[in-house]
């Protein structure tokens, strides 16, 4: 038994002494990104089949699912390209266009309309206090700002979904979002 704890002792002090590495042989900090790495590009598509339990077939609505009713079925909700990235560390930007729109007052599907494209200025080092320059959501209600990627049910509730056309408008928004809130709603999204 001596024997045994010896030898523990006699690793545990070598573990020690291997990890107690002086400072003149710290690594060094990483390089800085170049231009490529500062981006990234992603992307969701999803489908929806509409007929399966339909009661009325002339039912529709300007501002939900236009394969609703007479000659709709299966339809391409979404398919978005994401492009985003931090192009500087206060300066953040997303594009993205969506190819299964329809245009305003038109039945017919998969145009190509861009959804969002805006940067984001970081007023303080944190970007806690950002600036929102572009098309983007209307900061409307938790519902609307969640991405459809991420939220159970493909549309939004009628009563906000027909607030604003497509959710989305052109403006300069002025958004406050401290570091634990961000860190905490990141958590969210990657345990979903």
């Amino acid at each position: 038994m001596k024997k045994v704890l010896t030898a523990l002792l006699l690793l545990l002090a070598a573990g020690h002494a291997h990890s107690q590495v002086p400072d003149s042989a710290a690594p060094a900090p990483p390089a800085a990104k170049k231009w490529f790495e500062t981006f990234a590009i992603r992307g969701y598509v999803q489908a929806r089949y509409n007929r399966l339990l339909e009661t009325n077939p002339d039912l529709n609505c300007e501002q939900c699912d236009r394969s609703w009713g007479r000659n709709g079925g299966i339809s391409l909700r979404r398919v978005r390209i994401v492009f985003y990235g931090q192009l500087h560390e206060r300066v953040y930007f997303y594009i993205q266009p969506d190819f299964a729109s329809a245009p305003s007052g038109s039945t017919s599907l998969q145009f190509g309309q861009l959804r969002d494209a805006y940067f984001d200025l970081g007023l303080d080092k944190a970007s806690q206090f950002r600036l929102r320059l572009g098309q983007s959501k209307i900061p409307f209600g938790f519902e609307n700002m969640q991405s459809s990627q991420n939220r159970l049910p493909l549309d939004r509730n009628d009563a906000l979904n027909s607030a604003l056309s497509n959710e989305r408008d052109l403006g300069a928004f002025l958004y406050w979002a401290p570091t634990a809130v961000r860190q905490r709603f990141a958590m969210l999204v990657k345990k979903a």
